[in-house]
């Protein structure tokens, strides 16, 4: 695995990881964050899945 697709996997990680920590509130933003993902596919989403698996 390359040092980009690392940083790529560990970035993503910490990022999830504060989601789901701030989500013990009121408002669940992981699950608006992937609905997001889900209907407007992203072009960071597309770039991001291409660095952690090239």
């Amino acid at each position: 695995m390359s040092e980009q697709a690392s940083f790529a996997r560990l970035k993503w990680f910490v990022i999830i990881l504060l989601l789901t920590i701030v989500e013990i509130g009121p408002v669940p933003l992981m699950g608006m964050t992937l609905l997001y993902i889900l209907a407007f596919r992203p072009r960071w989403f597309k770039d991001l899945i291409g660095r952690i698996y090239s």
